[in-house]
């Protein structure tokens, strides 16, 4: 498939140039009298297919400054048409240079192609010979070529499939591997190996029927027709077009200054300030409307090589957002392309995928429209429309690291932070946030004593526990550490018991504490007082609490 595609893209960007390979340089990109283009596609029902691909400079037009879209398409013009969308024109030349080098061209003929003459044609002989020699032509055309025989879609159907290379079943072959897709009532009226080519071309996208289901084979294609064909593939994605010239966004403004009009198309990537051409069209639907109408519209944009909007298609219009639905988390990546994909590290440590709208705005203090510019890690909170992300805030996040002092079903404290100007010591609510290891997996959960890093936001930096934690993360957990000594007092302060050993060393206590006798048995701590005098061994925890006394 990922084949198919390149070959499709390479040869249809040059359909588009080949529509116009005969025709005169002076009208290459709706160059006319003042801003209409085309004078005969005025009304004509493929009026923004032509001014689309024209605006490309993909299509041309002819001195008197007519399309003339009824005009039919002839063989030769089809052939050199596929093999400049296929970037076969190079390939062409250096192969017409190796068989210069090898022999001398007699004047009778030229070279030949697995012993097959190859028919001289008007112009662009060496592209014709290299269609040949892929064989990319149906045999008979080769046989008995005639360049200005006009084009039938069946003809046209044909060549496209040979020379992308699509499913048709070799001569001789009815085993029926064609894809069934393309079956028309009046598919019979083209010739047998012309069937399963019509098939293909149908089942790829190609070409299409009309409103009748039927395909009519024997139809002259004209350049209207061969415009619209283009129009489509181009929607796909499979011609090939200059860097930089076609966009799509929304237009966040239209403003008139004294250089004239500037639009600006913003979009997942971006903002850009575009100059709008003097002689810009501007379609919804087909119809032709003005360039104002596109504000808060996803759009297609097309710009001339001088980088002015010539083209605008207004695609959907931009609508408010309803009831969203808030998620905050990290980034993990962001995805941009055929799927646009906002990955997130929710605050439940879960990875949640989103799908970005076309019309979703990344907004912060520091952040930029662009999603590109968001990296893993980054802290932010997503607001979600019908399940698909509308807004995306980056968070302006602080980062704190220390001990765990205090915890409680409310507040986590911090060693040695008291007092210290701009960084709190005591964080409420703490058990609402992420809680991650090292290596930013998911936590049972804090003990008093570990060290952490928080991360956390401050709504008024200078205001008091106003503090909101999005992630603690684990650093390292200590294991108890012993202490010995003479045991002088136990004390008793607002509810808090503490032990003082030899020296006046005091250690605040666990309510939980395990003390045992000298034989190893469970005692009450108010025991104790009769081992005073006595030495004592007490294991402390990371934040230098009593949790188990041994006599």
């Amino acid at each position: 498939m990922r084949r198919f595609h390149l070959q499709f893209v390479l040869l249809m960007a040059g359909i588009i140039t080949g529509i116009m390979f005969i025709l005169p340089s002076r009208v290459a990109a709706g160059e006319s009298a003042g801003t209409e283009w085309f004078k005969d596609i005025r009304n004509h029902w493929a009026r923004s297919h032509i001014l689309r691909l024209a605006a490309l400079d993909l299509v041309r037009g002819y001195p008197d400054t007519t399309y003339r879209p009824q005009r039919p398409l002839t063989r030769l013009e089809l052939v050199a048409l596929v093999m400049r969308v296929g970037d076969f024109e190079k390939a062409a030349a250096e192969a017409a240079r190796r068989e210069t080098r090898r022999r001398t061209v007699e004047d009778s003929g030229t070279p030949s192609s697995a012993g097959n003459p190859i028919p001289r044609v008007p112009w662009g002989q060496d592209s014709f010979a290299l269609a040949v020699k892929k064989e990319f032509l149906p045999p008979e055309w080769v046989a008995s070529f005639n360049p200005d025989k006009p084009v039938t879609r069946a003809e046209v159907a044909a060549l496209l499939a040979r020379s992308f290379y699509l499913a048709v079943p070799e001569e001789g072959d009815t085993s029926g591997s064609a894809p069934s897709t393309g079956d028309f009532p009046d598919i019979d009226r083209a010739p047998a190996l012309y069937q399963p080519c019509i098939r293909a071309v149908a089942a790829a996208g190609i070409m299409s029927g009309y409103s009748d289901g039927t395909f009519r084979p024997a139809h002259i294609l004209n350049r209207a027709e061969m415009a619209v064909i283009l129009s489509s593939l181009l929607d796909r994605n499979w011609v090939k077009v200059p860097a930089g010239r076609r966009l799509e966004g929304w237009v966040s403004s239209v403003r008139m200054d004294p250089r004239g009009l500037e639009l600006e198309l913003t979009s997942l990537t971006g903002v850009q300030k575009l100059r709008v051409s003097p002689d810009c069209h501007c379609f919804a639907d087909g119809r032709e409307c003005t360039l104002l109408q596109a504000g808060n519209h996803r759009v297609e944009v097309i710009l001339d090589g001088r980088r002015q909007v010539r083209w605008v298609n207004l695609l959907e219009e931009r609508k408010r957002a309803g009831k969203t639905e808030k998620v905050t988390g990290s980034v993990k990546s962001v995805v941009l392309g055929e799927d646009n994909l906002l990955v997130l590290n929710d605050l439940n440590c879960e990875d949640r995928i989103f799908p970005l709208a076309w019309d979703a705005v990344l907004v912060g203090k520091k952040a930029k429209q662009d999603f590109r510019s968001l990296k893993p890690g980054d802290f932010v909170e997503v607001e979600l429309d019908g399940g698909r992300v509308k807004r995306v805030t980056l968070l302006e996040v602080k980062k704190i690291s220390g001990t765990v002092g205090t915890l409680t079903g409310k507040t986590l404290g911090l060693l040695g932070r008291s007092g210290q100007k701009g960084n709190p010591d005591r964080f409420d609510y703490w058990d609402r946030a992420r809680i991650v290891d090292r290596e930013d997996r998911r936590a049972g959960g804090v003990m008093r004593g570990d060290r952490v890093e928080i991360t956390y936001l401050d709504p008024i930096p200078g205001e008091i526990q106003d503090e909101r934690v999005l992630q603690i993360k684990i650093t390292s957990r200590p294991g108890l550490k012993k202490q010995t000594g003479i045991l002088q007092a136990i004390k008793t302060t607002g509810g808090t018991y503490r032990i003082v050993l030899e020296k006046d060393r005091e250690y605040e206590v666990d309510p939980a504490v395990r003390v045992t006798d000298p034989s190893g048995n469970r005692i009450a701590f108010s025991d104790l007082d009769r081992y005073i005098k006595s030495r004592v061994e007490l294991w402390l925890d990371g934040a230098g609490v009593v949790m188990e006394i041994r006599n």
